[in-house]
């Protein structure tokens, strides 16, 4: 005879090795749901915090059943492209790994995408991972669509760049450096500006990291993205960049004039303040022509 979910969550409680399994999944970042018969009975500390919630009941209470929260979208897998909805493992399994994405919005309403993967080497268990790729999701979706890349200058948009920015706080985090943002006007007039975009963007890329972006903020802004160990560093990177974004074979950059202001994240500051703080540098700064002019003599 086989038990109730409620009568599954009340062993989990009071199992030892079920509270050594829940031990286990706890250490991962991963959102992670062991299922009974198609029914949740137990969720990582990870799904607890994504969803808001404390346990499996208050998760059904609020919420019903786990694919309810799967957002109807064609994007994603969600139960309205399978017949039977209680069953949507077995339908997503069925397809090709990499279309294997939901997509569920987290405590705050705010959206996130996720590769899932199911384990249901036990009879009538099921162990379901939920791996975050919102910014590669984001970044695969905006690539097909041709919208990564500002057609003008061959910096990368503005939009990609705020939908994909959390890539850059995850980078900082991970590799223990801090954000930094150099922005860079182009003062002349229009005519002159658009003149030399393609000019002006290649002579940056070529003197920057892979890992670093260039996007076009405004029509003669733009805006530089890296990572750095201190101020200083920020300092020292934009200075090197103003001494050979003009030699050979951009030397047509000194008909030019532009400007600058660059700053660096303070601890855990979101990416919006950074770059408000660097536009507000940029404001109060001069224009840099003649000083570069005397640096490359």
């Amino acid at each position: 005879m086989s038990l109730s979910t409620d009568e599954m969550i009340s062993d989990i409680n009071n199992n030892q090795w079920s509270q050594l399994f829940s031990c286990a999944i706890n250490t991962q970042k991963d959102l992670v749901v062991l299922m009974y018969q198609n029914n949740p009975i137990l969720f990582n500390k990870a799904f607890q915090q994504f969803a808001g919630i404390s346990s499996v009941k208050e998760f059904l209470r609020e919420f019903g059943p786990l694919h309810d929260r799967f957002v109807p979208h064609n994007s994603y897998f969600h139960s309205g492209k399978t017949n039977s909805p209680e069953e949507w493992t077995i339908a997503l399994m069925a397809l090709p790994e990499h279309d294997r994405i939901v997509s569920m919005f987290n405590s705050r309403t705010e959206p996130y995408a996720f590769s899932v993967d199911v384990d249901n080497s036990v009879a009538d268990y099921e162990i379901i991972t939920f791996t975050d790729i919102s910014q590669d999701f984001i970044k695969r979706i905006m690539i097909e669509n041709d919208v990564s890349i500002d057609k003008e200058s061959g910096a990368y948009d503005k939009e990609y760049f705020i939908h994909t920015s959390k890539s850059f706080n995850d980078a900082a985090e991970f590799n223990e450096k801090s954000i930094g943002i150099t922005m860079i006007e182009l003062t002349s007039t229009d005519l002159e500006a658009e003149q030399f975009l393609r000019d002006f963007t290649a002579s940056i890329k070529s003197s920057i990291r892979q890992s670093d972006m260039l996007v076009r903020w405004e029509k003669k802004i733009f805006l530089l993205a890296y990572l750095a160990n201190t101020s200083a560093d920020v300092k020292a990177f934009s200075e090197k960049l103003l001494l050979v974004m003009r030699q050979e074979p951009f030397e047509r950059l000194n008909a030019i004039s532009m400007r600058m202001g660059a700053t660096v994240q303070n601890e855990r500051e979101e990416i919006t303040t950074i770059i408000k703080r660097a536009q507000e540098a940029l404001e109060q700064s001069g224009n840099l022509q003649v000083t570069l002019l005397e640096k490359l003599r």
